[in-house]
């Protein structure tokens, strides 16, 4: 029988590197001979995210501001007991490192360096995700290998209807719908998109139509993405596994298909569910099935808050990112 064991906590460092890359940092543990993301155990009355910054201060001399939550590992040891990593995103702040017995070395590292170094493939997803929020606030290209995921997206906010004249057709997006519509395009630079499906509502048809423009793909229309579909809304959700595909849909499905996987396919999600209009959430996992999924805020207003870059931290300009790590 599985054992639960208590949660680990860690943090990812990122910087801004002197070339103007991002760079995120690892660390080498000897005893485990292994390059990993900065974590242990909380101690008594220590929270996850304090735990997180402790772990990071004390493993690599850095201090360090968390923002978003990555995506969380949940993973069954040797012993079959059911082990659970968090993880945080952390603007690294200035330190410097000295080797100890736990860690040995640390290395600043590229995004596609650090997925090709890093020991543990179930670590990788924290990686991504970082590159992902950080490509959609900064604007910078992360990862020039582009990997493969499901994107389970929810039609954009459309215009209200007393602001718009029936006569002249069909709602269109409003502009926040037009924005998080042209942030899910920009997504094309991360990852391997194949396939682009969306229930047949308009909102549903607009999100999507930038990233199809950009991608070369044309928008599959699909009833089984509309309410009341859903065991064929999660056949297509299987048949996803291992693909770079997107659906498009409403929040109601949106939602089921997350708390199938959740019991399904024991799917770690990063936090409560959340679907607000023109959201997504990245669905990783491989060909047998999801393990883990992380919310991406789409909306400007959304990004600012979820990677904890607001003007108080003084990181917003490019130089003063350089200035702050």
């Amino acid at each position: 029988m599985s054992r639960t064991k208590p949660p680990t906590y860690g943090a990812l460092p990122w910087r801004i590197g002197g070339k103007g890359a991002l760079e995120v940092l690892l660390i080498h543990r000897p005893a485990h001979g292994d390059w990993s993301i900065p974590k242990g155990k909380a101690d008594p009355g220590e929270t996850g995210p304090e735990c997180a910054e402790r772990e990071v201060r004390e493993e690599t001399g850095l201090q360090c501001r968390l923002g978003a939550e990555l995506p969380t590992i949940r993973y069954e040891d040797s012993k079959r007991r059911i082990k659970s990593i968090r993880y945080w995103a952390a603007a690294a702040g200035p330190g410097r490192f000295t080797p100890n017995e736990e860690v040995d070395a640390v290395r600043w590292l590229s995004l596609p360096a650090a997925l090709r170094t890093v020991t543990e493939p179930r670590d990788r997803p924290a990686i991504i995700a970082l590159g992902t929020l950080l490509q959609l606030e900064l604007g910078i290209r992360p990862v020039p290998k582009r990997e493969k995921m499901l994107l389970l997206v929810r039609g954009a906010e459309m215009t209200k209807r007393d602001e718009w004249d029936p006569a002249a057709g069909s709602r269109p997006l409003a502009r926040i719908g037009e924005q998080a519509a042209r942030s899910l395009a920009s997504l094309g630079a991360v990852f391997d998109i194949e396939r682009i499906v969306s229930a047949p509502s308009i909102r549903c048809l607009e999100t999507v139509a930038e990233l199809a423009r950009r991608e070369s793909l044309v928008v599959e229309r699909s009833e089984h993405l509309a309410a009341g579909s859903l065991a064929a809304t999660l056949d297509l959700v299987a048949k996803a596994r291992g693909t770079g595909t997107v659906l498009c849909t409403h929040e109601d499905v949106m939602a089921d298909v997350l708390a199938h996987l959740i019991h399904h396919d024991r799917t770690v999600l990063t936090k409560r569910f959340r679907v607000r209009k023109g959201s997504a959430w990245v669905v990783t996992g491989d060909r047998t099935r999801y393990h883990s999924a992380y919310y991406l805020p789409l909306s400007p207003a959304d990004l600012s808050t979820a990677l904890d870059l607001s003007p108080a931290l003084d990181i917003s300009p490019a130089a003063d990112l350089r200035a702050a790590v």
